[in-house]
């Protein structure tokens, strides 16, 4: 029916119109369907976000966190092959400097990577923020400060601070997590002897 009121060869023009410049065709009014009162599934719905739980005290126990305070300093230069193209130390460069305070980090604790491997585990990173303050640039001498800030049962949270000497202008503000992972990389308990070392070292930090 719908064709037939639209097709020319079917429409009769009357003869006083017959010589105007065009036709005009019939258009029959577009009905639309009535408005329908909102629908709550067509819309995401908000998930609520459980409280994170602070995860002092879950593994360590350090009295009230005090063993915690102290930071280890290792000293770096900015070498010429770590600037970008503006002349100073490319982002992605600051993640290693972070890195290697918590190796060296670490090392002092008495966690070293070839043994952890050597057991089919694994520490691995499993996030990290950077926050940038201030550039470096070629021959910068600076020093990366990096601790144990935090724990729980599977990860350990470090905090780390970069400062250029020997004004200790603040560079960078980092913090990192890593987690236990046995050899199928599934997150694990932190095995009792490393917990052990974490907890002497922290103390010994603690007395000095």
């Amino acid at each position: 029916m719908l064709q037939a009121l639209l097709s020319p060869a079917h429409m009769a023009v009357p003869a006083s119109r017959a010589n105007t410049g065009g036709l005009r065709l019939y258009r029959p009014p577009l009905l639309l369907p009535a408005p329908q009162p909102p629908n709550n599934s067509r819309f995401p719905r908000l998930r609520l976000v459980p409280a994170v739980r602070s995860a002092s005290g879950l593994a360590f126990d350090f009295k009230g966190g005090r063993g915690m305070s102290g930071f280890l300093d290792v000293e770096l230069k900015v070498r010429d092959y770590e600037l970008d193209q503006y002349g100073v130390v490319n982002n992605a460069v600051y993640a290693s400097y972070c890195q290697h305070g918590r190796h060296e980090l670490l090392e002092k604790i008495g966690v070293k990577a070839d043994d952890v491997a050597r057991t089919g585990d694994a520490l691995a990173l499993s996030e990290l923020t950077l926050k940038f303050l201030a550039p470096l640039r070629s021959g910068d001498r600076f020093a990366v400060k990096v601790r144990v800030s935090d724990s729980s049962a599977a990860r350990l949270y470090f905090e780390h601070f970069i400062f250029k000497l020997p004004n200790e202008e603040p560079i960078l503000e980092a913090r990192a997590t890593a987690v236990w992972l046995d050899k199928n990389y599934r997150p694990i308990r932190i095995p009792s002897e490393i917990r052990s070392k974490l907890v002497q070292f922290l103390r010994h930090e603690e007395s000095h």
